[in-house]
């Protein structure tokens, strides 16, 4: 059991998580508004957990994940300038598995719960599914520096380490690889599974296809944040 509570370390592009036991009960008062939402994956049962003090004027949040509710594992507590708990996105598009995004002006992550009862943590809240080849690719935004993170979650291993990267304007599928555009410049940069890195090329083999992030955040309701309605497909 304890192996699966353990969260993936694969390299210096997987960040590693604060562990730490909490008491859930005592945030089950007037002074929190707490939402709970259990996700069966394989034969593992995962909770996500979204606490927001009600008595606070500040935007603190306390997101939590509980493995097989043997173990509390505890992310962001009090960040200031967003209250972003944790959020699965509707589009979900690994079949046996779950994307969990963490959105932070600190910290963004990308949280890939396995039907094995592993939980993969990817740094970076911009998130696009490459179905085909079976990647995520995840992108750290820290509005003045950007990098990128591939990870082939059917093997469960990095195909390409974090790397910094220009800002993407938009991203595309070719149908065998991925790219995208920077704003005020000719040409794509390519991802390159081979090499494993990130080429500039001014044109690409195969017909571009858009593609978005599975949750645009510029869109995104900031008064659902760190509620319930934000754990729910």
């Amino acid at each position: 059991m304890r192996a699966l509570l353990l969260l993936l370390t694969i390299g210096a592009s997987l960040c590693a998580a604060q562990k730490t036991t909490i008491d859930l009960a005592a945030y089950k008062n007037k002074g929190y508004s707490m939402a709970e939402t259990a996700y069966t994956i394989g034969a593992h049962v995962f909770t996500l957990v979204n606490i927001k003090p009600l008595h606070k004027t500040d935007t603190a949040c306390i997101s939590a994940i509980v493995i097989d509710k043997r173990k509390y594992v505890l992310f962001d507590v009090g960040i200031e300038g967003a209250a972003m708990g944790l959020i699965v996105p509707r589009r979900q598009p690994i079949p046996d598995g779950l994307i969990v995004l963490k959105a932070s002006p600190v910290e963004g992550k990308t949280f890939v719960f396995l039907s094995n009862g592993k939980l993969v943590t990817l740094p970076g809240a911009l998130a696009i599914a490459d179905t085909a080849g079976k990647n995520i690719y995840c992108v750290w935004d820290n509005e003045t520096q950007f990098r990128l993170t591939v990870f082939d979650y059917k093997n469960v291993r990095v195909i390409v380490p974090a790397t910094e990267i220009a800002r993407p304007r938009q991203w595309y599928s070719t149908g065998l690889s991925f790219c995208f555009s920077v704003e005020k410049e000719k040409g794509y940069y390519t991802v390159d599974m081979m090499t494993k890195s990130i080429s500039k090329t001014e044109s690409v083999d195969g017909t571009l296809t858009p593609v978005s992030y599975l949750v645009d955040f510029a869109k995104f309701d900031n008064t659902k944040c760190c509620t319930g309605q934000v754990l729910k497909k």
